[in-house]
């Protein structure tokens, strides 16, 4: 038994279903980050634990869209705003007073938006955020494994406007060997999703006659000019 191979056709057979039944979802979760980006916003990103990928994916890199920014609790920690143990813990997770803290390590603005990453939809941390973006009259979306979110009674989405599915089995288990389960699914969905996303922003840009803010490689003559380009209207609200 080739185990590679039986893992490689599982996680194309969950990206195929991820693509036909967020298709529609996605255009629209895109088309609502393009007209925050159109109106000045920037797209703030909160991920739980490895919904931080899903963050990284969407977040300054090379062939992606500028507006994004990161809200990552380990810049807080060097900012001496929280303890890295609390992290390591997961402590941080049920921490709310941690979004007290958001306006002394982030510069956010009104006209931005969030999309929030949670497999269970259920952090208190990550659920507050949405919260006080929801009653600020901002727009949310999240990113959950609703299979996982259904069956431990996640509260996330009740205060979101639009939501994207991982689209995998609760648990995350991709395939047993010799009776031991092995591998995940849902992060590696996740990823693909992120980057389809990118591509549907792309495209709203372009519907609209518009020059879609892509970043280049650093690797590419002149790219940090262009880069810093599209950066420098939103001085640190993007890095």
């Amino acid at each position: 038994m080739d185990i590679k191979k039986q893992y490689f056709e599982l996680i194309k057979k969950n990206i195929d279903f991820a693509y036909e039944s967020q298709k529609d979802k996605l255009k629209k979760i895109a088309y609502m980050f393009g007209e925050c980006m159109d109106n000045e916003g920037v797209v703030q990103l909160f991920g739980v634990k490895h919904g931080e990928e899903f963050v990284n994916e969407l977040n300054y890199r090379a062939g992606g869209i500028a507006p994004f920014h990161a809200l990552k609790l380990r810049d807080m920690m060097l900012k001496g705003l929280i303890d890295q143990k609390d992290i390591e813990t997961g402590e941080i997770y049920n921490d709310l007073s941690v979004v007290d803290k958001f306006s002394e390590a982030f510069d956010l603005d009104d006209r931005d938006m969030y999309c929030v990453v949670s497999y269970y939809g259920r952090e208190p941390l990550a659920i507050e955020i949405a919260k006080r973006a929801k009653k600020n009259n901002q727009k949310v979306v999240a990113v959950v494994n609703k299979k996982a979110y259904d069956a431990c009674k996640g509260t996330l989405l009740d205060y979101c406007d639009e939501y994207l599915d991982m689209c995998c089995d609760h648990p995350d288990v991709a395939i047993e060997l010799d009776g031991i389960k092995i591998g995940q699914l849902s992060s590696t969905v996740a990823n693909v999703i992120a980057q389809m996303l990118t591509a549907e922003i792309y495209a709203y840009f372009k519907d609209n006659n518009k020059e879609a803010p892509v970043l280049l490689s650093a690797n590419i003559n002149g790219a940090d000019v262009h880069n810093n380009s599209l950066t420098e209207p939103y001085g640190r609200r993007i890095r």
